[in-house]
């Protein structure tokens, strides 16, 4: 955890009052957040240093860092706010194995699209105007 926004810690933790964490922090926090949901419990600041929480918080940092590995951060994320994965509350769950892949598919075509478009900023392009009407001003100077 950082207090500043670094390359490593880009998101804001949920937790951890005006700090930030790098991926795997931000996607165990989101999915210790869902299982809390599930249970019906309320997750305090700092929830991971609890007895209750630290084991599988430990886990699924675990789980998230293999995740990341493979993945990437922009694939999970998105695959866990997806409607299908509402009710993930580990990253064990094979079926959002899947749905990552997908978003990971996504990614790459998008990638793959940006790739291949060429900007050319060199020329700039002007547009005629369509109002052909003449302002008092523009008469007057015509008058001239």
């Amino acid at each position: 955890m950082s207090k500043k926004q670094t390359k490593k810690s880009k998101y804001p933790s949920r937790y951890s009052p005006e700090k930030f964490v790098h991926a795997a922090q931000y996607i165990t926090e989101v999915i210790c957040e869902k299982k809390a949901q599930i249970d019906k419990k309320e997750l305090p600041i700092k929830f991971w240093e609890l007895k209750e929480w630290r084991k599988f918080y430990k886990y699924q940092i675990t789980l998230a860092n293999k995740l990341l590995k493979k993945y990437g951060e922009h694939s999970i994320i998105a695959a866990l706010k997806d409607k299908r994965m509402w009710r993930t509350y580990s990253l064990r769950n094979p079926f959002l194995e899947n749905v990552i892949k997908e978003y990971k598919v996504k990614e790459d075509i998008a990638r793959e699209i940006v790739k291949k478009i060429e900007y050319d900023f060199s020329e700039k392009e002007t547009y005629e105007s369509n109002n052909k009407k003449k302002s008092i001003i523009s008469k007057l100077e015509d008058l001239e």
